[in-house]
C-alpha cells in the first residue's frame, strides 16, 4: 500500500512538473506573439501618420 501511494506522489510530482513547464510555453509564446503584434501595430500606425501627413500638407491655410 505504501509504496502504490509512493508511487501515484511521485507520478502527481511528474504531471505538476508537466503543467508548469506547459504553462511556461504558453506564456512564451503568448509574449512573443504580443511582442510582434505591438511591433507591426506601430508600423502600421507610421504609415497611417505618414499618409495623414501628405493628404494634410495639400491644405493651405
Amino acid at each position: 500500500m505504501n509504496h502504490q501511494i509512493a508511487a501515484a506522489a511521485e507520478e502527481q510530482s511528474a504531471v505538476a512538473e508537466e503543467i508548469s513547464r506547459s504553462i511556461l510555453s504558453v506564456r512564451d509564446v503568448s509574449e512573443q506573439t504580443a511582442s510582434y503584434e505591438t511591433a507591426a501595430s506601430s508600423a502600421d500606425l507610421a504609415r497611417l501618420g505618414n499618409q495623414l501627413k501628405t493628404l494634410v500638407s495639400r491644405f493651405r491655410v
